[in-house]
């Protein structure tokens, strides 16, 4: 009631949204942070190149086609969103994307489209 009820939505991810599409997160019990406080390698279940969106990127997606979610604020460099087709200009990846390359002449931005 209280999301339908609001005029403005935003929603804010970080790693664990990326789990559940094999991309580990930071501090969890088997987080990258983690591991390598033990001395261990993390583990990673995918690539980032091959990873898909998951359930609830999708989610996030629906909400915001159905008018919802207005913006979507994101630390995750994986790219995850875009591939799950969420509009870049309603997207703010606070750490960047690991697939947008820059010119250093134009300062125009270049990726590649979702997958």
């Amino acid at each position: 009631d209280l999301i339908r009820s609001s005029s403005n939505v935003v929603f804010h991810t970080g790693a664990g949204i990326s789990t559940a599409s094999g991309i580990p997160d930071f501090r969890g019990p088997n987080g990258v942070w983690t591991m390598e406080e033990k001395g261990l390698s993390p583990k990673f279940d995918t690539t980032f190149e091959s990873a898909r969106p998951s359930k609830t990127h999708m989610a996030l997606l629906g909400l915001q086609r159905v008018g919802i979610l207005k913006f979507l604020v994101s630390q995750n460099v994986d790219g995850l969103h875009v591939r799950s087709g969420f509009p870049r200009d309603k997207l703010a990846e606070l750490h960047g994307n690991m697939f947008v390359e820059e010119c250093v002449k134009c300062g125009k931005y270049v990726s590649p489209e979702p997958r």
